[in-house]
């Protein structure tokens, strides 16, 4: 869908270039929410992981699937509330029982899922997974708290 194009992406996260690690959002169901990371060799992660051969680390698979995550949150689907949801901010707490499967390179489209589990307060528990080609890459739990904006700066 092109309403959630990397314009609506930037106006719910922070995070910019080189940091941001969504390109697409494709879906958003009422518990979760699909999109996709296009991987180049043109990012810097490959300048130096590693000198034979690029592969995507899997702390950026992490923060790829996280950044998703966060989207959820922010977007109105699961609150209604979008002024309220304006003022906060998604911040990775916990990753648990992460897998990864295969390596991911330049060239590659990862596509990236997230499904809420639970919740308690403002803390989200998320199943998250990863695929390239349809083959799952990486498979884990995240958690995320949303907290004020101002409470962080």
């Amino acid at each position: 869908m092109s309403q959630y194009n990397h314009q609506w992406i930037k106006n719910k996260l922070p995070h910019r270039w080189p940091f941001l690690h969504v390109d697409r959002v494709t879906k958003i169901g009422k518990q979760s929410i699909e999109g996709y990371k296009n991987v180049s060799a043109s990012e810097s992660a490959f300048v130096g992981h590693f000198a034979e051969i690029s592969i995507l680390p899997g702390v950026l698979i992490v923060e790829a699937l996280a950044q998703l995550s966060g989207m959820f949150l922010l977007s109105e689907e699961p609150e209604g509330d979008g002024a309220e949801l304006a003022s906060k901010i998604g911040l990775l707490t916990s990753i648990r029982s992460f897998k990864f499967i295969r390596i991911v390179e330049p060239g590659d489209q990862l596509v990236l899922k997230s499904i809420l589990k639970g919740s308690n307060g403002d803390c989200y528990i998320f199943a998250v997974s990863a695929y390239v080609d349809g083959h799952q890459v990486a498979v884990g739990e995240l958690q995320l708290f949303l907290q004020q904006k101002e409470a962080v700066v």
